[in-house]
């Protein structure tokens, strides 16, 4: 990536999106062939309500017991975290929670009735008093990443394949690639996501002292067909694969792992064989794989209707026409969606500019803020162009206007961004360079903090 124009597309895994869609093709199959029959959707139904009783269990005893993550609980990592779903998009910030591991170490993203969750086993979050807080946020931005990426929204439509062994894993693994990518880049230290992807491997005490390059060469001479075997059955890749990935994604060395070449001859033979066991042995991993997944996977699958509404589906399809008349009818024009987005916060992403004055005309707030903390005259300081913010401004986009969970303006958001020239334009248009957010901190802080030498300097 080293010296490239920075695009978010790069940080996606070159396998997810493919393997994604052969699995949703064997879901959606499977759930074909499940309809035909009246017996079969009761099967689906019953373990659907299982798995979602079980899991719901889970989430009240995590509610319950659990450390709930604030501005008055550890405040500093509840900063980290919004600071980390600001810069990767995430609109509202999810509940982060510790809880007691009993030695275990692992954090995983869930979902429950359309609210994101994040929970961090207290062996991973004792790193604050190790002098470690760089692994601790590369393991959140990491969670953080399932959230941006939609991977918990997804499984739903997955399940299926997930009862054929060996299918659905394969997306999984890529999954974890692609969000290890996104974690080093937005925290901005590979060093540091190595070091927690090792640290997984041998522990909080002596990850520092692995001599990584010995642990990555290991896997080369692991082998054989259970070594295999335990690979393909696995929804994460094996830890040495994953520091190899980062390192030779970020271009600080090439590949030092040897990929076996019969692996693909050896899945399509495993696949072949699992697909011609029968429903009696798929029906017995189903029941397996539902009950302890429950508990123990890292991406969960239940959500409330994601349904788009008619406004904003005429917004993003750009029909002028539509927006006028539903609007004109008494549609609210302030109407939040599931991802958090206003009808005008969408068409400012789009850089529409014609839909963009249709909604300011029909009284669209540009300062709305909606539940999730951002206005769309902040989305656009963020995310549009010169022209789209001086549309906002003069509609009444105010940039110092300050969010109210983190005190955040337009300018600090343009910081985020990374664009000196949105910086200049909002200094132009008044913003106060002065104005501190809630934990203390000016725009010119965030800068600093976020390595934007040359946008601290014009802060100064």
């Amino acid at each position: 990536m080293t010296g490239e124009t920075f695009n978010e597309k790069n940080l996606i895994h070159k396998n997810e999106n493919k393997y994604f869609w052969i699995v949703l093709s064997i879901s959606i199959a499977s759930y074909i062939l499940f309809a035909l029959s009246i017996v079969g959707i009761f099967i689906i139904a019953g373990f659907l309500f299982i798995s979602l009783l079980l899991h719901a269990l889970m989430i009240g005893q995590i509610r319950l017991n659990a450390v709930k993550i604030s501005g008055n609980q550890f405040p500093l990592i509840h900063s980290t975290v919004e600071d980390l779903c600001v810069k990767m998009g995430i609109k509202r910030t999810p509940d982060i929670y510790v809880m007691q591991s009993g030695g275990i170490m692992n954090a995983f993203a869930t979902r429950f009735f359309g609210r994101n969750m994040i929970v961090v086993y207290s062996e991973i979050f004792d790193l604050i008093e190790q002098n470690a807080e760089d692994e601790l946020q590369f393991v959140l931005a990491h969670e953080l990443a399932h959230i941006k990426r939609n991977h918990l929204s997804k499984m739903m439509f997955i399940l299926p394949s997930m009862w054929i062994p060996g299918i659905a894993e394969m997306y999984l693994r890529a999954c974890e690639y692609t969000c290890d990518r996104y974690a080093a880049f937005y925290t901005g230290n590979p060093a540091a996501a190595k070091n927690g992807l090792t640290m997984l491997a041998i522990g909080k005490v002596l990850f520092r002292s692995v001599n990584k390059a010995e642990y990555l060469e290991q896997i080369n001479q692991e082998k054989g067909f259970v070594v295999w075997l335990a690979e393909i059955l696995s929804t994460h890749p094996p830890l040495p694969k994953r520091i190899n990935e980062i390192s030779a994604f970020f271009g600080e060395t090439d590949s030092v792992i040897i990929h076996s070449k019969k692996s693909k001859g050896l899945f399509a033979f495993l696949a072949a064989s699992v697909l011609l066991t029968g429903f009696g042995v798929v029906g017995g991993v189903m029941v397996f794989k539902d009950v302890s997944t429950a508990f123990f996977v890292e991406e969960e699958y239940y959500e409330e209707d994601t349904e788009i509404s008619t406004l904003i589906d005429a917004v993003i399809s750009g029909n002028t026409k539509k927006v006028d008349s539903l609007i004109e009818n008494g549609e609210d024009i302030h109407q939040i969606d599931y991802n958090g987005y206003t009808a005008l916060d969408w068409a400012v992403m789009d850089d529409n500019i014609q839909m963009v004055q249709l909604l300011l005309d029909l009284k669209a707030d540009p300062n709305f803020e909606s539940d999730y903390g951002m206005t769309p005259f902040m989305t656009a300081s963020e995310k549009g162009t010169a022209s789209m913010i001086k549309m906002l401004h003069d509609a009444g986009g105010d940039p110092n206007y300050q969010e109210m969970s983190s005190g955040y303006t337009a300018l600090t958001y343009a910081v985020f961004s990374g664009e000196i020239e949105t910086v200049k334009l909002l200094i132009e248009l008044g913003a106060d360079i002065q104005l501190k957010d809630y934990s203390g901190m000016t725009a010119r802080m965030h800068a600093l903090q976020s390595g934007e030498q040359e946008i601290a300097d014009l802060l100064k």
